[in-house]
């Protein structure tokens, strides 16, 4: 009895066991299962996004052409950006760039140099200077001038001149005022020297045109550029007499006629001129004396002629200006009565700073400096080249003369030198 009851509790036992065993299979059974499950639906999960990104695009076509049927065309309007015409520059414009571009890269030296106009032996230090070589080329590295006068000595013929400017030109680092004191009359450099064909008294208006075209046109074959005339006097030791009238309308096409060859005109000398060239010399000319006279015809030259330059002479006016200060070196002169009363905008040239009237009084660097300090824009002649040049320069280097005041000058001078050039820039 005993024993049946261990072998039953043996199969019990066993029995009991089996199920446990087969519990744990279930078990991780179930737990494999519900992993693979998983993975699966981690891959399905993944290949169905990526499916669908894929599709999107398609879809949108899809969707796209749907409702596009063909009973309901929808027109599809493509707008084109308009397109901006490009601006065109004036050639006012151009002109102020050129003109702007060319002072931005000028050294100060090369700036105050600019303002000077001399002789071609005072740049050189020759005795007469007949052909520009090498003297010429180094000098002109060393002091870039604005400007060289010529007279009767140095133009010897026709071809001599002409090839002596243009190699004095080209040898320029930037473009230069190459003058010239002519008006056909026997005292004029290129009339008493070679002659220039054609010229014919000047009675009238018309005269003067004709006679303005001849000298003009012969002026600029040679290769000047900048003509010292015309000489606006009306005193009765003056070209064109004492009518005031009738010395405008000749002035006038005088200068219209030299500018419309291709050369600018200096009309000289504002607002009147005077035995100056050995000491001071003064008018007693008032303001309203002077309106109606002398600026009546600088006037005509200005508004009907559009003269590019004006000089101002050495005479002392105490009644217009208070004090016996060279017209050329005045402010009231220059900046009040010639810019401001006549409305002159071009430039402005002194008389020869090497004339008694100022080397009596001031030093070369101190002439040129006064003048620039009273609105003039080119320095003629002075007494010593060197010695204007190197006091100018230095006056604006420790900034008693702002270089925007030099430039201010400088843009003056190449509007007018730039203003042939414009056409050939353009195209």
């Amino acid at each position: 009895m005993a024993r049946l009851e261990e072998q039953d509790f043996d199969e019990k036992r066993l029995a009991r066991r089996q199920r446990r065993k087969q519990s744990q299979l279930i078990a991780y059974i179930t737990l494999v299962v519900a992993l693979l499950v998983i993975v699966v639906g981690v891959a399905a999960g993944i290949h169905f996004l990526r499916a669908a990104l894929k599709k999107a695009p398609a879809e949108s076509e899809t969707v796209t052409e749907v409702t596009e049927t063909p009973e309901e065309p929808q027109e599809i309007v493509i707008e084109t950006p308009e397109e901006s015409e490009p601006q065109e520059m004036s050639q006012d414009d151009l002109l102020n760039e050129v003109v702007e571009t060319c002072i931005s890269e000028m050294p100060l030296e090369d700036k105050v140099a600019g303002l000077f106009i001399v002789t071609p032996e005072q740049l050189t230090g020759v005795a007469t200077a007949v052909k520009a070589g090498s003297g010429t080329q180094e000098a002109l590295g060393n002091y870039a001038v604005g400007g060289i006068v010529y007279s009767a000595k140095n133009i010897k013929s026709e071809e001599q001149i002409k090839e002596m400017l243009q190699s004095t030109a080209s040898m320029s680092k930037y473009p230069i005022f190459t003058a010239v004191f002519e008006e056909g009359a026997s005292s004029s450099s290129v009339t008493s020297s070679i002659g220039i064909e054609g010229i014919t008294q000047i009675t009238d208006a018309e005269s003067a045109t004709n006679t303005a075209k001849t000298i003009g046109s012969a002026l600029f074959q040679y290769g000047f550029n900048l003509d010292l005339a015309p000489n606006m006097g009306i005193t009765e030791d003056s070209l064109y007499g004492t009518d005031v009238s009738a010395v405008r309308d000749i002035t006038t096409s005088l200068v219209t006629g030299i500018q419309e060859s291709g050369v600018s005109a200096c009309a000289y000398a504002f607002p009147l001129k005077g035995d100056t060239s050995a000491s001071m010399a003064t008018s007693d000319a008032t303001k309203d004396q002077l309106v109606v006279n002398e600026y009546e015809v600088f006037k005509g030259a200005i508004d009907n002629g559009g003269v590019n330059a004006i000089m101002v002479s050495n005479i002392s006016l105490p009644q217009l200006t208070g004090d016996n200060t060279p017209a050329s070196l005045s402010e009231k002169v220059i900046q009040e009565e010639l810019r401001g009363t006549l409305g002159f905008g071009g430039i402005v040239i002194t008389d020869s700073l090497s004339e008694g009237a100022v080397t009596e009084y001031y030093t070369p660097g101190e002439a040129a400096i006064a003048a620039v300090k009273s609105g003039a824009d080119m320095l003629y002649l002075p007494q010593d080249f060197t010695q204007a040049y190197e006091g100018l320069l230095a006056e604006v280097k420790d900034g008693s003369i702002s270089e925007e005041r030099i430039n201010e000058s400088l843009r003056r001078i190449y509007r007018i030198k730039y203003s042939e050039r414009i056409d050939q820039i353009s195209n």
